[in-house]
């Protein structure tokens, strides 16, 4: 026989396939720009940062290369959200409501992984995280021990280079932006083939930006410039557009097509949806019944040059 008690175990199952639904279409901005990397203990080591293996004519022997001297560890975190819903709503069968905060869980946990990523970029040229942020207390170099984006990245024969300018979002910054990164060098001296393709900015300079990549002509009218002049920047970026870059000036241009991105999205546990059902002590004493989501990981940084 069916009572009401057995509802919300029976809900359970339509609840989890709810949230995965949910997870699974919501749009995920991180994605273009973090390399998930899954993870199997409390911290992970990364040595292989930066190395590049050379090809070398096979003669008599194979020439194995070693790792190099890095010794970049991300610590993973917990993190999780959680709702109350009242057991009356549930006899009740107002299943639509719940329905609807189970599936705002999954686009919760989606939303959080993209603060996570736009936070640290904000973040980027910081060797700690900022107080009172979502990194406050967290170390925040990249393998190399330099902030991310630094003018004395130096590995190898690379020379020193630098991911980091000055200037103000233009058809010319952004035209020397590309080919500084195209001109990288790997920790071998050689072309790191760097081909940048996305183009992020805050909400302050998306007119801005869409003008510069979209535009049929050349977007800057200057002395030696005419208003018909062919804009060879058309097409040649992605643009990412994000609520959470918070500077107004900053801009960021990104090689996203490389298997190691700008940062790494360590994960040691998925995000998955959990629940406190009836015969609990909240369900007894509160007449709450609480779902959740929770997930353990960290996301920090990749590849400089990326």
């Amino acid at each position: 026989m069916l009572v009401k008690s057995d509802i919300p175990k029976l809900l359970l199952a339509g609840m989890r396939t709810n949230f995965m639904q949910a997870y699974e279409v919501a749009v995920k901005d991180h994605e273009k720009i973090a390399t998930t990397i899954k993870s199997t203990k409390s911290s992970e080591t990364y040595p292989w940062l930066g190395g590049v293996p050379k090809m070398n004519e096979w003669k008599d022997e194979r020439i194995p290369q070693g790792m190099l001297e890095h010794n970049f560890t991300i610590a993973n975190r917990d993190w999780e959200a959680s709702i109350a819903v009242d057991r009356n709503a549930i006899e009740d069968e107002q299943y639509g409501q719940i329905e609807v905060r189970v599936k705002e869980l999954a686009t919760e946990a989606v939303r959080f992984f993209d603060e996570l990523a736009f936070t640290l970029m904000g973040q980027g040229t910081q060797t700690a995280g900022t107080a009172g942020t979502i990194y406050d207390g967290v170390t925040l170099t990249a393998y190399d021990s330099k902030a991310f984006f630094a003018t004395d990245h130096s590995e190898g024969d690379s020379g020193t280079q630098a991911n980091r300018g000055s200037s103000a979002l233009s058809a010319s910054a952004l035209q020397a932006a590309i080919t500084a990164m195209k001109k990288f060098k790997n920790d071998k001296g050689k072309p790191a083939h760097v081909r940048p393709n996305l183009l992020t900015v805050p909400n302050d300079l998306e007119w801005e930006a869409k003008e510069l990549l979209n535009s049929q002509y050349y977007p800057e009218e200057g002395t030696t410039t005419n208003k018909l002049a062919v804009n060879v920047l058309k097409g040649s970026l992605n643009l990412l557009v994000n609520d959470y870059l918070t500077d107004t000036d900053n801009w960021y241009v990104f090689d996203t097509n490389r298997v190691v991105k700008p940062m790494i999205l360590q994960l040691r546990q998925d995000p998955r949806f959990t629940s406190l059902v009836s015969g609990t002590e909240s369900s007894f004493m509160r007449k709450k019944l609480f779902f959740g989501v929770d997930w353990r990981g960290e996301i920090l940084w990749g590849d400089w040059r990326t």
